[in-house]
Protein backbone atom coordinates (compact mmCIF):
# COMPACT_ATOMS: atom_id res chain seq x y z
CA UNK A 1 0.00 0.00 0.00
CA UNK A 2 1.30 3.79 -1.06
CA UNK A 3 1.77 6.19 1.08
CA UNK A 4 -0.75 8.94 0.92
CA UNK A 5 1.11 12.54 -0.35
CA UNK A 6 0.96 15.34 2.49
CA UNK A 7 -1.70 18.11 1.43
CA UNK A 8 1.55 20.45 1.16
CA UNK A 9 2.85 18.35 -1.85
CA UNK A 10 1.80 19.07 -5.11
CA UNK A 11 0.29 17.06 -8.10
CA UNK A 12 2.26 17.97 -11.22
CA UNK A 13 -1.03 19.47 -12.87
CA UNK A 14 -1.92 22.89 -12.75
CA UNK A 15 -5.64 23.62 -11.77
CA UNK A 16 -7.86 24.40 -14.87
CA UNK A 17 -11.80 24.29 -16.87
CA UNK A 18 -12.77 21.21 -18.11
CA UNK A 19 -16.01 22.27 -19.87
CA UNK A 20 -16.48 18.59 -21.51
CA UNK A 21 -16.85 17.37 -17.72
CA UNK A 22 -19.89 19.14 -17.40
CA UNK A 23 -21.38 16.95 -19.34
CA UNK A 24 -20.61 14.07 -18.09
CA UNK A 25 -21.82 15.19 -14.32
CA UNK A 26 -24.24 12.26 -13.32
CA UNK A 27 -27.85 13.74 -11.45
CA UNK A 28 -26.94 11.70 -8.37
CA UNK A 29 -23.85 13.74 -7.75
CA UNK A 30 -25.66 16.91 -8.18
CA UNK A 31 -28.90 15.71 -6.07
CA UNK A 32 -25.53 14.82 -3.68
CA UNK A 33 -24.28 18.61 -3.67
CA UNK A 34 -27.37 20.15 -2.91
CA UNK A 35 -28.15 18.04 -0.29
CA UNK A 36 -25.11 19.11 1.65
CA UNK A 37 -25.96 23.15 0.56
CA UNK A 38 -29.34 22.98 1.72
CA UNK A 39 -28.33 21.03 5.42
CA UNK A 40 -25.70 23.57 5.88
CA UNK A 41 -28.20 25.96 5.01
CA UNK A 42 -30.40 24.83 6.71
CA UNK A 43 -27.99 25.08 9.49
CA UNK A 44 -27.26 28.79 9.59
CA UNK A 45 -31.04 29.43 9.51
CA UNK A 46 -31.09 27.73 12.78
CA UNK A 47 -28.37 29.12 14.39
CA UNK A 48 -29.54 32.50 13.27
CA UNK A 49 -32.52 32.02 14.56
CA UNK A 50 -30.99 30.56 18.16
CA UNK A 51 -28.11 32.63 18.86
CA UNK A 52 -28.46 35.43 16.47
CA UNK A 53 -27.64 36.72 12.86
CA UNK A 54 -24.12 37.27 13.41
CA UNK A 55 -23.55 33.13 14.33
CA UNK A 56 -25.83 32.29 11.53
CA UNK A 57 -23.66 34.49 9.10
CA UNK A 58 -20.29 32.74 10.02
CA UNK A 59 -22.14 29.26 8.90
CA UNK A 60 -23.07 31.05 5.48
CA UNK A 61 -19.42 31.34 5.07
CA UNK A 62 -18.81 27.45 5.44
CA UNK A 63 -18.07 25.86 2.12
CA UNK A 64 -21.70 24.06 1.92
CA UNK A 65 -20.79 21.04 -0.79
CA UNK A 66 -16.87 21.19 -0.19
CA UNK A 67 -17.87 17.78 1.94
CA UNK A 68 -19.50 16.25 -0.74
CA UNK A 69 -17.72 17.40 -3.48
CA UNK A 70 -14.63 16.57 -2.04
CA UNK A 71 -15.49 12.86 -1.10
CA UNK A 72 -16.90 12.78 -4.90
CA UNK A 73 -13.91 13.81 -6.56
CA UNK A 74 -11.55 11.37 -3.97
CA UNK A 75 -14.32 8.29 -5.64
CA UNK A 76 -14.29 9.20 -9.38
CA UNK A 77 -10.38 10.66 -9.83
CA UNK A 78 -8.37 9.86 -6.77
CA UNK A 79 -6.50 11.64 -3.55
CA UNK A 80 -4.55 13.73 -5.43
CA UNK A 81 -7.22 15.70 -7.11
CA UNK A 82 -9.62 16.06 -3.45
CA UNK A 83 -6.02 16.88 -2.16
CA UNK A 84 -5.45 20.05 -5.00
CA UNK A 85 -9.03 21.11 -4.70
CA UNK A 86 -9.01 21.38 -0.54
CA UNK A 87 -6.11 23.33 -1.15
CA UNK A 88 -8.13 25.53 -3.57
CA UNK A 89 -11.03 25.68 -0.64
CA UNK A 90 -8.08 26.81 2.19
CA UNK A 91 -7.24 29.52 -0.22
CA UNK A 92 -10.17 30.65 -1.81
CA UNK A 93 -11.71 30.67 1.73
CA UNK A 94 -8.45 32.59 2.86
CA UNK A 95 -9.89 34.94 0.71
CA UNK A 96 -13.40 35.15 1.26
CA UNK A 97 -12.55 35.93 5.04
CA UNK A 98 -10.01 38.86 4.18
CA UNK A 99 -13.27 40.17 1.63
CA UNK A 100 -15.30 39.80 5.21
CA UNK A 101 -12.60 41.55 7.19
CA UNK A 102 -12.63 44.45 4.62
CA UNK A 103 -16.00 44.86 4.08
CA UNK A 104 -16.83 45.25 7.99
CA UNK A 105 -14.46 47.55 8.62
CA UNK A 106 -15.34 49.77 5.69
CA UNK A 107 -18.82 49.70 5.27
CA UNK A 108 -19.23 51.51 8.10
CA UNK A 109 -16.87 54.28 7.54
CA UNK A 110 -17.56 55.29 4.09
CA UNK A 111 -19.55 54.51 1.02
CA UNK A 112 -21.02 51.11 0.54
CA UNK A 113 -19.85 50.97 -3.18
CA UNK A 114 -16.32 51.91 -2.19
CA UNK A 115 -15.89 49.43 0.57
CA UNK A 116 -17.50 47.23 -1.29
CA UNK A 117 -15.18 48.01 -3.56
CA UNK A 118 -11.65 47.54 -1.74
CA UNK A 119 -13.21 44.57 -0.07
CA UNK A 120 -13.28 42.98 -3.37
CA UNK A 121 -10.00 44.31 -4.30
CA UNK A 122 -8.50 42.65 -0.88
CA UNK A 123 -10.11 39.21 -1.92
CA UNK A 124 -8.47 39.46 -5.59
CA UNK A 125 -5.28 40.27 -3.70
CA UNK A 126 -5.53 37.50 -1.49
CA UNK A 127 -6.65 34.74 -4.08
CA UNK A 128 -3.65 35.42 -6.31
CA UNK A 129 -1.36 35.49 -3.87
CA UNK A 130 -2.40 32.23 -2.44
CA UNK A 131 -2.77 30.96 -6.00
CA UNK A 132 0.86 32.04 -6.58
CA UNK A 133 2.24 30.56 -3.40
CA UNK A 134 0.36 27.01 -4.03
CA UNK A 135 0.87 26.29 -7.55
CA UNK A 136 3.14 29.19 -9.40
CA UNK A 137 6.15 28.87 -7.04
CA UNK A 138 8.88 26.02 -8.12
CA UNK A 139 7.87 22.77 -7.10
CA UNK A 140 4.50 23.84 -6.48
CA UNK A 141 2.65 22.19 -8.94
Amino acid sequence: MSEEAAITQAVEERPGLDTGALRKIRPKVLFYRFIAGALTSLAAGLLALAFGVRAGGVMLAFPAILAASLTLIEEQEDSAEAREDARGAVVGAGALGLFAAVAALCLGAMAGAIALALATVAWFAAAFLGYAVAWLRPGGG
